[in-house]
């Protein structure tokens, strides 16, 4: 064989190899990119920082828990602003 062919041989099987891979990023990028493994990926995203942001909520509580009492309180009466004014302005009865 002459130089230009080994050259050319060492191309096509790096061509080919090249190929190859390439057909297999395909492969693997065709798989994530599904529209269930997108979901899959997302809940699973989800359940992360989810699990993350209730850890973070429950360490305050904990370093905090009169600030954090105030606020429940303070929430609930502004829920439940129109029972208690009903119940603080109730009329008395007339027997």
């Amino acid at each position: 064989m002459s130089l230009i062919e080994d050259e050319l041989a060492k191309a096509e099987a790096q061509s080919a190899e090249s190929r190859q891979q390439l057909a297999s990023t395909v492969v693997a990028l065709q798989s994530r990119l599904k529209p269930s493994a997108l979901a899959r990926d997302a809940i699973e995203e989800l359940k992360e920082v989810g699990g993350e942001i209730a850890q973070a909520g429950v360490d305050t509580i904990k370093r905090h828990p009169v600030t954090t009492t105030g606020v429940i309180a303070a929430v609930t009466a502004f829920f439940a602003r129109k029972p208690l004014n009903r119940l603080l302005h109730r009329q008395p009865r007339d027997d």
